[in-house]
């Protein structure tokens, strides 16, 4: 059995926020019962209305690795708190005491996140349509940094993890990462049965989950290169964004 961990931002969707290209071998692998475990900066809100787009049901991770969410009754023993849709495990920090730190470091330095800005401003900021940004904006264990003084990064630094993902800067709980997230999923699903895992990223911040699978893969960035990554086993596809996942899964998993 394969389970496929997947980054979001550059590698399933492109800078467009577009998947297209990678539709047809997102097919097959839900057509062959493969789970697809999205594991993302995203926050839950925006994860849940791309999984209902792509019509997708597995696990998902959240914020960094925060939290995993698992539909409820996926897996045959509960491990975490169980609400009417999810098992949920919380592995990071509540976004109230990101927020409150940044708050106070706003006395002394000069911080913008998405916080302080409207769904406009976030919208203009990133490409996202105004619904989007809205999503973008309902955080439960992170925060996104726009731009901020080195003396605040400094700071929370101190407190949290501070991630470079992309374009802006995840603020996130400490000892928190997608790989524990991803070893998590792992472990249960191997409850059940011989499996192996497969991770694609584009950027440094997946760096932890390439390291948490079997078959650990980059796709290019827009701008033809790979992220600063180096593994014993990394599989570089040609292909940009969701063009290189395509590539990855057909090299791997083929037609099923």
């Amino acid at each position: 059995m394969y389970v496929v961990f997947t980054d979001l931002d550059g590698t399933l969707i492109d800078e467009h926020y577009e998947y297209g290209a990678a539709s047809r071998l997102l097919a097959v692998l839900k057509e062959n019962n493969i789970p697809i475990i999205f594991c993302s900066a995203k926050t839950r809100a925006e994860q849940e209305a791309l999984r209902q787009d792509m019509e997708i049901a597995d696990p998902f991770i959240v914020e960094e690795g925060s939290a995993v969410f698992i539909p409820r009754g996926h897996f045959p023993a509960v491990e975490g708190d169980v609400t009417d849709h999810y098992e949920t495990i919380i592995l990071g920090t509540a976004y109230k005491d990101i927020e409150r730190k940044i708050r106070i470091l706003r006395h002394q330095y000069t911080i913008t996140s998405y916080g302080t800005m409207t769904d406009e401003e976030v919208a203009q900021a990133t490409g996202l349509s105004l619904e989007g940004a809205r999503l973008a904006k309902e955080r439960e264990f992170s925060e996104t940094v726009v731009e901020a003084d080195p003396g605040a990064l400094e700071e929370l630094k101190k407190h949290f993890n501070i991630v470079q993902g992309g374009q802006f800067i995840q603020v996130f709980g400490p000892g928190t990462d997608k790989g524990k997230a991803v070893e998590h999923l792992t472990r249960r699903y191997r409850a059940s049965g011989e499996v192996t895992t497969i991770g694609v990223g584009n950027a440094a911040n997946d760096e932890p989950m390439l390291k948490s699978v079997d078959i650990p893969a980059l796709v290019r960035n827009p701008d033809g290169h790979y992220a600063d990554i180096t593994l014993p086993n990394l599989y570089r596809a040609q292909g940009v964004g969701p063009q290189g996942w395509a590539e990855t899964m057909q090299r791997f998993i083929g037609e099923g």
